[in-house]
């Protein structure tokens, strides 16, 4: 689902199948302006938990990681159908394009 539109960039909401609205991932497209690189950046914002309550997870080894490693590594799982997958493809094809062109005219 589209949510919005800049001049280089647009982002999007990829709901996760199991309809769980903690789940699901923000994408944002972004068309780097410099001409000579090229590039497309994607970046992918999640909402991830920590299971600082369950039996088995050590909070004193998360809270160790950040401080003495300055970051914790967590994971992310979307569910998407096989259409829902192609769906987002299609979509990143279709942004890229749209922001290639729009660039393209802007610099003309």
């Amino acid at each position: 689902m589209l949510d919005s539109v800049y001049d280089d960039s647009k982002s999007y909401t990829i709901a996760c199948d199991c309809h769980d609205g903690n789940h699901q991932v923000h994408m944002w497209i972004e068309l780097d302006s410099d001409q000579d690189i090229n590039l497309v950046n994607m970046t992918f914002y999640v909402n991830t938990t920590t299971p600082f309550w369950k039996q088995g997870f050590s909070r004193v080894r998360a809270a160790w990681d950040i401080l003495v490693h300055g970051y914790r590594e967590d994971q992310h799982t979307l569910l998407l159908s096989k259409q829902a997958a192609l769906n987002v493809a299609d979509t990143i094809t279709q942004v890229v394009k749209e922001l290639e062109t729009h660039d393209k005219s802007k610099n003309e």
